[in-house]
């Protein structure tokens, strides 16, 4: 039957095989030609680039051959100087028709200039009323800072009115000032031709195995090979002209797709799965009927037979089948069985149900468990949470394996201590990082408390002195019967809430914390505005402010879960402020605090840890942002105006215009510069100068209000109070009431 069995499944599956062959072969001419069509794009993108790179080679030698006229030849300067020598005009329409003829892209050339709106082209001499192409001159005699090509344009000689006729034609242009430096006076211009440009790419750009299309920035096509929009998968951008080259392998339409279907090789392999498929269907069907038949042999042994498995080797192959899923199915009711039996699996389980106070305890479970450990009667009890220091960082410097031998150490220290003073204990993992310890005590008062100190302090030391581990243990009430000790779990978390502020590596009691009151946070979330805003302008004052912070928070005691709250609403400030700089300051901020804040945040679990953080980030922060103000030419002078405006803001009449006076700068040129140096406008500066000021008065003084808003450069109380009120969220009154 072996066999006859082994012939049956090769005589069966064989046809398949071959037929799944000749499917890896069509697969295999597939990828062949898409491998082809992969190597076909990347030529077409090598070739689309070097079309690119002549063409702007060509546009920017034409701009290059103006810069060298210019600076070389002085007959530009002196037709700017207001030249009208017929002679030497004569002289400059020779100069232009040899730069016209210097470059078979230029169709013509003319020069402008504007004391008296003449114009001598290579072809003739005008003024600028008479001129078609007026208003281009205008507006690249107006443009500020470099020069580019136009787009796409019209151009002729001779206006509308004139009798003398002209072609218009349809050019790009290229406007170069004169001088090359300074302000502009006169202007060359020289004109290309698009059809110039169009039998360029015809040219070069023309390729029987792509079609290529040249848009300008305006989307607007400049050369289709084809005739037609092309949008291949292949793009490229000019960054000189702006233009953008599309390329796309030709295709032969509908025809080739039907072609491609209808080829041998396409059938062979689409026939063959097609084959494939329905025999593995009918061998399917057909050898289904064995294995229906096993399986209700299984099912009969089972029920007949349930605790005598199948002994001795198997007769046929699908004896061995039967046989082993007889023993895997008995192994897995044996494990299942196994698992509900583990006592570990049990103890913790009615371990987290002592923890948790939705959990009814199982009273026979739990007086059994009381047996165990060697108690007769429930007496008193307490919880001890051990938490691993710095967790992140234990488990990114050790391996798995070396983390378990940490936490076995762990667990022994305290069974052994425990052992050692008398103490009866049950301890289990309630998270990765944190080791509860319950202490039992029978028939005893409430010492509970100190015992557990006690016992926690030696296994710390113990730990501190002998392994590279610290710990941190929050310590429960004494709860007096199971019902309480899910208070006494919550306690010890509680005091462990605390860690950021009374700090690790030592033991937090539950009476450290039940008295602590956070009244007086509000007064220190004030620093967070202000220690943004003076970072922001560049104020070294800032980290003072940030070391009061933190010294008034350590004074609060307040939890982790509060401190990170207060340090994401401090970070939400920085990033605002930041928002208002220009982009180099925010990609700045970004990389020299944001980055570096999201990896460490979670390894900072002290405020001596978040403090020094803090301010060394910053303060990297700080020097390279002062670095790039310095960069920048008008810095000193922006400075001034900082201080003059710290010196003066009691000034009603401070203003842009009393500072442009005094400075000797445009009001307008100097707000930009003051927006663009502590990105705020000058009016919101100046507010918030007065108002850190009056804030200073409030607190410290009992000056009626009209006299600190007249000391801050307000004449009008109603106008200081609206102000604060919009600028601090509160009047100045209660803002009195809460911080004197």
């Amino acid at each position: 039957m072996k066999r006859n069995w082994f012939q049956r499944l090769l005589l069966s599956y064989l046809p398949v095989l071959i037929l799944i062959a000749c499917l890896f072969i069509f697969i295999s001419i597939v990828q062949l030609k898409e491998l082809s069509s992969k190597e076909a794009t990347k030529s077409s993108r090598m070739y689309l680039q070097n079309l690119m790179t002549s063409m702007d080679v060509s546009l920017k030698s034409i701009d290059n051959l103006m810069v060298e006229s210019i600076a070389r030849n002085n007959k530009f300067i002196s037709f700017a100087g207001m030249e009208n020598d017929p002679e030497f005009i004569l002289e400059l329409t020779r100069l232009l028709q040899s730069l016209t003829a210097s470059h078979p892209f230029i169709d013509s050339a003319y020069v402008y200039r504007s004391g008296d709106d003449s114009i001598v082209s290579n072809e003739t001499k005008l003024i600028i009323d008479q001129f078609a192409d007026r208003e281009y001159v205008r507006q690249s005699l107006e443009a500020y800072g470099g020069s580019s090509w136009s787009e796409p344009r019209k151009f002729k000689i001779w206006n509308e009115w004139s009798s003398i006729g002209n072609d218009e034609k349809t050019v790009i242009s290229m406007a170069r000032g004169i001088p090359l430096q300074g302000k502009r006076i006169a202007l060359l211009v020289v004109n290309v031709r698009i059809s110039v440009i169009h039998d360029f790419l015809r040219d070069n750009g023309t390729s029987e195995i792509n079609d290529i299309a040249v848009l300008d920035s305006r989307g607007e096509a400049l050369f289709e090979q084809s005739g037609q929009a092309v949008r291949g998968k292949i793009r490229l951008q000019s960054d000189y002209t702006g233009w953008t080259y599309h390329s796309g392998l030709k295709t032969r339409g509908l025809y080739s797709i039907t072609n491609y279907i209808t080829s041998g090789w396409f059938l062979f392999g689409f026939l063959g799965l097609l084959s494939a498929i329905g025999w593995i269907v009918y061998i399917a069907r057909k050898n289904y009927k064995p294995i229906e038949t096993m399986m209700s042999r299984i099912e009969k042994y089972n029920l007949a037979n349930k605790e005598h498995p199948i002994q001795g080797l198997p007769a046929d192959e699908l004896s061995y089948i039967d046989y082993t899923l007889s023993s895997i199915m008995e192994a897995t009711q044996d494990y299942e069985h196994q698992t509900k039996e583990n006592q570990s699996y049990r103890r913790l389980q009615l371990f987290k149900e002592l923890m948790e106070e939705d959990s009814p305890v199982n009273r026979e479970e739990w007086e059994a468990e009381l047996a165990a450990l060697g108690l007769n009667e429930w007496g008193t009890a307490s919880i001890a949470i051990v938490e691993i220091d710095k967790y992140m960082e234990f488990i990114s410097t050790y391996s798995r394996k070396d983390q378990g031998l940490f936490k076995y150490i762990l667990r022994k220290v305290v069974e052994e201590t425990a052992k050692t003073g008398g103490l009866i204990i049950w301890q289990e993992w309630m998270t990765n990082h944190r080791l509860c310890v319950l202490y039992l005590y029978e028939g005893r008062p409430l010492q509970a408390e100190s015992a557990a100190v006690a016992h926690m302090e030696q296994v710390r030391q113990w730990l501190q002195e002998n392994l590279k581990m610290t710990v941190t243990v929050g310590i429960g009430n004494a709860a007096d019967s199971p019902e309480a000790i899910p208070q006494s779990y919550e306690l010890a978390a509680r005091a462990l809430d605390y860690k950021s502020a009374l700090g690790s590596n030592r033991l937090i009691g539950h009476w450290e914390i039940e008295l602590l009151s956070h009244d007086d946070l509000f007064i220190y979330l004030q620093y967070v505005r202000t220690i943004a805003q003076a970072f922001r302008v560049g104020n070294d004052g800032w980290q003072e402010q940030l070391r009061l912070l933190f010294e008034g928070l350590r004074g609060l005691l307040l939890p982790k879960e509060e401190i990170n709250g207060i340090l994401t609403y401090m970070n939400y400030y920085f990033y605002r402020e930041m928002m208002e700089l220009p982009p180099e300051y925010q990609e700045l901020w970004n990389r020299e605090f944001g980055a570096p804040w999201s990896e460490s945040m979670e390894n900072l679990e002290t405020l001596d840890e978040l403090e020094a953080f803090y301010l060394n980030a910053l303060s990297a922060c700080a020097r390279k942002m002062e670095a790039i103000r310095e960069s920048k030419g008008n810095h000193g002078v922006v400075q001034q105006v900082r201080v003059y405006i710290e010196e003066n803001f009691s000034n009603p009449d401070l203003s842009l215009s009393l500072l442009s006076d005094q400075f000797h700068m445009n009001a307008s040129s100097l707000s930009t510069l003051f927006k663009e140096e502590f990105g705020e406008k000058f009016v919101v500066y100046l507010c918030q100068v007065r108002m850190e000021h009056a804030k200073e008065l409030l607190r410290s003084t009992s000056l009626p209000i009209q006299e600190i808003a007249e000391k801050v450069g307000y004449l009008h109380q109603m106008s200081f109070i609206r102000a604060f009120k919009k600028m601090i969220g509160t009047t100045p009154g209660d803002y009195r009431k809460v911080h004197q």
